[in-house]
């Protein structure tokens, strides 16, 4: 592995960052010709098969790969949206390249770089599904894997210059590179090697394209893999993992990339699934709105038909016992039972009449403040009922209480406040 850093960087790795990635290897892809002859009509082909090739092994087990691939169909684009749902985020994102897909169907891969309340910014990538078809080892069952643009990890190279240049991968056949700005990807560009003044082209390229654009040039990483790379290379291995560690450290974001076919999978399948609780959430609220809808309805029926009966009930008792009665009549059944009983006669007088206008005399006379005026007494064998009218509650309340240790039941029925009057009052007195 053959580093070529255009910018002055001294002890570029004696600084400790928050990762050491001594537990993960780094692979690249490299696609290999292979040519020979069709042993039936001898005719000469040439297929093409994409093999790994590691760039630095893990110092411990590996529990982790991280692949760079120089991927040629792959291109970026930033967006905001003022909404941070990652299934929001990809539907608002396939809805701005759906003109576009009849050229061909492409898989995005959005990153949230930065957020503000409930606003979003970050990039996309967009990849042909062709460049997601990359070999693995039968080794990495289980384990974590990420694919990552070739030139993306090596932003810490462009730490003087505020992260601002371009970082460019090369191989035997691909020279790949990211222009960035403030430490943000704005483009990504893939080309084939043609020569050894490749790496001069895509440099001028770049010079002529930010002085067109207006943009700040910034410095220039390149690192070239190309070759049979010494994996047990302590030294190198060290390097490259702390220049990768750097990068997130500068950019924490870069570990959310993962432009891999189960990533997408995972995706889609996020997204499959909320539709689904969505669509089940609408109709369970669907049914619960009919059900409260019908209870409140039959609870509304019922309200009414107890409504009628009740005024009914109460018409009933005044055109057969009491014409004279206003107001509301709390239990008329009650009421017209005791009127039946009193007629007939055919309850024991507990108490004579001239013991309950005792028992009144009493009462008004040993309180004083009994301030009550009693309209209406009707008597009968089982007791009293009485409709009368007093200034305040309090009052009504102490005439009861003045009954309770003379008789069995002392009650207080429709009790209604009279302007001009006081509290209007019936109460019924049981022996």
């Amino acid at each position: 592995m053959k580093l070529d850093l255009n910018m002055n960087i001294e002890n570029l790795f004696r600084k400790k960052t928050g990762e050491d990635f001594t537990d993960t290897e780094f692979r690249r892809i490299l696609e290999i010709h292979e040519k020979g002859t069709n042993d039936e009509n001898g005719e000469e082909y040439q297929e093409s098969r994409k093999v790994i090739k590691i760039i630095a092994s893990s110092q411990e087990s590996a529990k982790n790969f991280i692949t760079l691939v120089p991927m040629r169909s792959l291109s970026l684009e930033d967006f905001a949206f003022p909404f941070s749902g990652n299934t929001k985020i990809r539907e608002a994102l396939r809805l701005q390249v759906m003109p576009y897909s009849a050229a061909g169907k492409l898989e995005l891969f959005p990153v949230v770089i930065a957020k503000s309340g409930r606003s979003v910014n970050g990039i996309v990538w967009y990849v042909s599904p062709e460049e997601l078809n990359l070999p693995s080892f039968s080794y990495e069952s289980g384990a974590s894997n990420k694919i990552w643009p070739a030139p993306l990890p090596f932003i810490s190279r462009l730490k003087e210059y505020n992260g601002t240049g371009i970082t460019a991968y090369i191989d035997e056949e691909n020279i790949c590179s990211i222009l960035w700005q403030n430490n943000k990807p704005v483009l990504y560009r893939w080309r084939k090697v043609t020569g050894e003044d490749s790496e001069n082209k895509e440099i001028a390229w770049y010079d002529n394209y930010c002085k067109t654009r207006e943009l700040e040039r910034g410095g220039n990483f390149i690192i070239n893999v190309s070759g049979n790379n010494d994996e047990d290379d302590e030294e190198s291995n060290k390097e490259f993992r702390g220049m990768i560690s750097e990068s997130l450290k500068i950019c924490p974001w870069l570990n959310n990339i993962n432009l891999s076919r189960s990533a997408l999978e995972g995706a889609i399948d996020l997204e499959r699934n909320i539709k689904f609780m969505t669509r089940a959430a609408i109709w369970l609220l669907v049914l619960g709105v009919a059900a409260i809808s019908a209870s409140y309805l039959r609870w509304n029926q019922l309200q009414g038909q107890v409504q009628e009966l009740r005024t009914r009930s109460e018409k009933i008792y005044r055109q057969n016992f009491d014409p004279s009665h206003t107001g509301r009549i709390s239990n008329p059944v009650t009421l017209a039972r005791d009127k039946i009983d009193s007629l007939t006669n055919t309850g024991q007088a507990a108490h004579p009449l001239e013991e309950v206008l005792a028992d009144i005399g009493e009462i008004f006379t040993q309180t004083q403040s009994m301030d009550i005026r009693l309209d209406i007494i009707r008597y009968n064998s089982e007791g009293i009922d009485c409709t009368g009218t007093a200034p305040d509650m309090t009052t009504v309340l102490n005439f009861r209480k003045a009954w309770e240790g003379r008789a069995r039941l002392a009650q207080v029925d429709n009790t209604q406040f009279v302007s001009g009057i006081g509290f209007r009052f019936d109460m019924r007195v049981r022996w």
